[in-house]
């Protein structure tokens, strides 16, 4: 009996025993199928998988099919574009993936007008395609490879180019933009113009009122970039006519104290008034820059054009010139700040005078006409700075960029700024900067503290 016993209950255990192997063997077959975006977790440096929330809203409003074509031989895919393109596929149900071999199939370029080793984003419903070759999104450092014959990695820009090419063939937009010239301008940097390109906005080159007599009808923004010399009165007259006629113009202050009368006039049109000097701002400037100079602007919450930031997002704006709002703003005439200083700021000239308050650093300003409809848009910053090349990478998690292209999107209904930036490939250090009283504590006395009484604990065992 006892016998019998104990083989009924083997028996009971190894029937137990197969029932739950079959349930595990189920369960991994049925968790195998999932997509890898349900499955993986994102613990790579910079995120890099990780989708911003700006195309997880872009693309949950996408109502045509867009079909994405990787063009390259099986298997030679990059892990890092293959991983993100299913996380990116995963997030709207009118994205396909599409894997073609040029090698196998020789006539896949030419039917997709593109090259081996690349990305096609086409939308069969308007016709139109981009093609976003492998080297658009692993970007390498050129001149590395030229001193020391190896490739080296800095940008991963998946989410910025997919994004971008999704827009532009499910969209319709002809939004054109120029720069003014012959005033002493500055260039716009190669990151600003390629987030403007990436936004789907067509930098069409430069303008010279005089030149050309007057703005491009096509010109949906104009420009003007750190102008250091002053509008001729033609000039001025055919800027207030181009604004007059609906038109938008967006201006950065160049970092100078000289006085340009007709520049001033035209803000003054839009109630605004240059202050003297440049801006100090005790309350809110960097300190490791060691210049009062070097503001951190207070981001307003209610301009659509930093409304989406937060406190702690953060911007930078060197020798600024302080803007002040009328007290009575011409007939219907409203300005709205999006970048300003503390209260405890003060526009300080050469000579050493002080203008204390709080001054406008980023602002725009509408105009309407008799019967509410649009009649200018005036934009200005009030440093160039803002978008200066070494600002941008000075501060490389700031906001600067982003606020800039909201700026330039903000005055046109159809236009969203899409512009995503790369992510950084570049090894972080955990490096100390600035290191005071704390960092002290936790590298040198907490320790050289542990390990003294380690010390002690063994001496006084030895003792034992």
């Amino acid at each position: 009996m006892h016998n019998k016993r104990k083989l009924r209950q083997g028996g009971y255990l190894a029937a137990v025993t197969a029932v739950v192997a079959a349930i595990v063997l189920l369960v991994n077959l049925i968790v195998g199928q999932l997509p890898s975006n349900l499955l993986e977790f994102d613990l790579s440096d910079h995120q890099l998988y990780t989708v911003s929330d700006t195309s997880v809203e872009f693309l949950s409003t996408l109502d045509q099919d867009v079909e994405i074509v990787v063009l390259a031989e099986e298997g030679s895919v990059d892990e890092r574009i293959a991983k993100f393109l299913d996380r990116y596929a995963a997030l709207s149900s009118h994205i396909t993936v599409t894997q073609v071999d040029p090698v196998a199939h020789p006539s896949a370029a030419e039917e997709y007008d593109a090259s081996a080793d690349s990305l096609v984003v086409r939308c069969a419903e308007t016709g139109k395609s981009r093609a976003i070759p492998f080297s658009d999104i692993l970007v390498y450092d050129t001149m590395y490879y030229y001193m020391y014959g190896q490739y080296y990695e800095t940008e991963f820009d998946a989410e910025g180019q997919l994004t971008s090419a999704v827009s532009y063939v499910t969209g319709d937009n002809d939004t054109v933009l120029y720069t003014l010239e012959n005033h002493g301008e500055s260039t716009l940097s190669t990151q600003v113009t390629d987030a403007i390109e990436k936004a789907n906005l067509t930098l069409s080159g430069g303008v010279s009122l005089a030149l050309d007599g007057g703005v491009p009808a096509d010109c949906s923004l104009l420009i003007s970039y750190a102008p250091t010399r002053d509008l001729t009165a033609d000039e001025l007259t055919l800027l207030e006519d181009y604004l007059d006629g609906g038109g938008q113009l967006l201006v950065l202050l160049a970092q100078t104290e000289e006085s340009l009368p007709n520049w001033e006039a035209l803000l003054a049109s839009y109630g605004l008034t240059l202050a003297d000097g440049y801006v100090a701002d005790p309350q809110r400037f960097y300190q490791q820059l060691g210049s009062l100079y070097a503001i951190a602007p207070v981001l307003s919450t209610s301009s659509p054009v930093t409304s989406q930031f937060s406190d702690s997002d953060l911007t930078l704006m060197l020798n600024a010139r302080g803007l002040t709002q009328a007290e009575e703003l011409p007939e219907d005439v409203t300005v709205t700040p999006f970048l300003q200083t503390s209260s405890g700021a003060a526009a300080i000239t050469a000579d050493g005078t002080q203008t204390e308050g709080t001054y406008l650093l980023g602002a725009v300003c509408e105009k309407t006409d008799a019967d509410g409809n649009a009649a200018g848009r005036l934009t200005v910053f009030s440093s160039a700075s803002f978008v200066d090349d070494t600002v941008l990478t000075l501060l490389s998690n700031g906001v600067n960029l982003d606020v800039f292209l909201n700026a330039v999107t903000d005055g046109f209904e159809e236009v969203s700024n899409l512009s995503i930036p790369a992510k950084s490939l570049e090894i972080t250090y955990n490096t100390i900067r600035n290191p005071g009283l704390w960092s002290t504590l936790f590298t040198a006395v907490i320790p050289i503290g542990v390990l003294a009484l380690g010390l002690f604990a063994w001496a006084r065992r030895r003792r034992l």
